[in-house]
This record gives structure tokens, C-alpha cells and sequence, in this order.
């Protein structure tokens, strides 16, 4: 009689926490609202079963990457779940095609600052949030356009949360230009909560990158929640990022 070798697929748990932690922040942005271990193996298509997701959940849950919200069945990211989450990106994840692009073509005997507010509206346009831009250099200035696109997002329906935003846009504006030239670099960089350094921007998180031409450093960023969408954000901003640098060499 022939006896049927069955093969057993291991699966590494720390690499299934891993899985299971991505499926559930990106599906936390696209749905806002919490997300159960029935929507997972619904939408997702998983080999586990609903227990196994919950198990998974609950052990990523004890380890402050999920939480609880209410009496909901589901669960959010934490601030320290986004953080986790947006560890794994490489800077590769950011430079792929982006579809979408700024024209600047269209842009004839304008100013560095016109450059600036055309930058800021494409951004927008592109990302879906609000953008800012802070220069130093010749002179030091911030510039920032879509605050509107805060309004539309669910966190900020408390309007504390919001009167903290327009504070620090009003009243520390300097300190927000501090935070952005000083977080800039060669590669996109994102900050979540308390990351940002700023106390009102607790609930946000900020996409930022960089071009240094001489005499001008320029910090561009997109402001938006933590349930951002980081790879679009990220990807936008490498992309604008790349092709402002040859309309800046022309300034310099």
C-alpha cells in the first residue's frame, strides 16, 4: 500500500505578525474604521482561518501595535502600529513611477516664490493633503496650501484637535520651519505623533523631503493623519521633489 506524503507549510509566527500587521493598517486607511479578523480573511483572501487572525491580533494587540476601540470587535493601529509599519519601507518602495506629474513648462519669467506656490498646489492636488513648504537660505520663509483636505479627514472632527493644528500654523510657525529644514535629507522621511516634535501635531503625521542648491535649502512635506496613505504621500513627494530640483538649479 502507498503511503501519501503529506507536506506541512511553516509558517514563521513573527513573520505572519508581520503580514497580518500590514493587512490591517492598509486596510485601516483605505476604510477608516476598525478592521475584524472576518474582514481580513473576507477581503484579503488568507490561508488562516478567522481564529488564527484573532490570535494573531490579540498577540499584536498586547504588544501595543493594535488597540481596542469601544465595544467593536475590530481593531486600529496605534501610534507605535504606524511607526512599526512604516519601518518595513525601503526607500525603493518611493522611488518607483508615480502617476502624476508637475508641469513646470508652463511656468514662464516667475519668481522662486511662485515656484514655490505651484509646487504646493500640485502636491495638494497629487497627495490629497495639505502641503507645506519651508525655505532658508537668501531668506527664511514657510509657505503651506490644503489645510481644507484636514477638514474633510474623520480624526479631526474633534475640534480641539484642529484648533491645535491652526495654532501652530497662527502662533509657532517658526517652530514648525525649525522642525521641517532640521527633519530634511536626501530621502523621504516620515514622522508620526510625537515624532514631529511638535506637541499639536501629536495626531498627525508628516511625509518630508528635502533639496539643498547652494544658498537654498527647501524642506517640502505633506501634513495629513495617521491613517495616511505613506507609499502615495511618500511616492508624490519623492517624485515633485525630483523634478523641482531642476527648476531650483535655474534660481541659483
Amino acid at each position: 500500500m502507498l503511503k501519501t506524503e503529506v507536506k506541512v507549510r511553516f509558517v514563521d509566527p513573527k513573520e505572519r505578525e508581520e503580514e497580518i500587521l500590514s493587512l490591517i493598517v492598509d486596510s485601516y486607511i483605505k476604510e477608516s474604521r476598525p478592521i475584524s479578523s472576518a474582514y481580513l480573511c473576507e477581503k484579503c483572501k488568507l490561508n488562516y482561518s478567522s481564529a488564527t487572525v484573532r490570535n494573531v491580533m490579540l498577540s499584536l494587540e498586547r504588544q501595543g501595535l493594535l488597540s481596542h476601540i469601544y465595544t467593536s470587535s475590530g481593531r486600529v493601529p496605534t501610534k507605535n502600529g504606524f511607526k512599526h509599519y512604516v519601518e518595513q519601507f525601503s526607500e525603493e518602495d518611493f522611488t518607483g513611477s508615480y502617476p502624476g506629474s508637475v508641469d513646470y513648462n508652463v511656468l514662464t519669467d516667475v519668481s522662486l516664490d511662485e515656484v514655490i506656490d505651484y509646487t504646493l498646489t500640485a502636491i495638494t492636488q497629487l497627495s490629497g493633503y495639505a502641503s507645506l513648504v519651508a525655505i532658508s537660505g537668501r531668506n527664511h520663509k514657510i509657505f503651506y496650501k490644503g489645510m481644507r483636505f484636514i477638514l474633510e479627514e474623520p480624526e479631526f472632527e474633534d475640534v480641539q484637535r484642529l484648533r491645535d493644528i491652526f495654532y501652530l500654523l497662527e502662533e509657532r510657525i517658526d517652530t514648525l520651519q525649525e522642525v521641517l529644514l532640521g527633519s530634511m535629507g536626501d530621502k523621504v522621511r516620515i514622522l508620526i505623533g510625537d515624532d514631529i516634535g511638535c506637541e499639536e501635531f501629536s495626531n498627525c503625521s508628516l511625509v518630508i523631503s528635502g533639496l539643498r542648491e547652494k544658498d537654498i535649502n527647501l524642506a517640502l512635506s505633506i501634513l495629513g493623519p495617521m491613517r495616511m496613505d505613506y507609499v502615495k504621500a511618500a511616492s508624490c513627494l519623492h517624485s515633485v521633489t525630483s523634478q523641482l530640483k531642476e527648476v531650483v538649479e535655474e534660481f541659483v
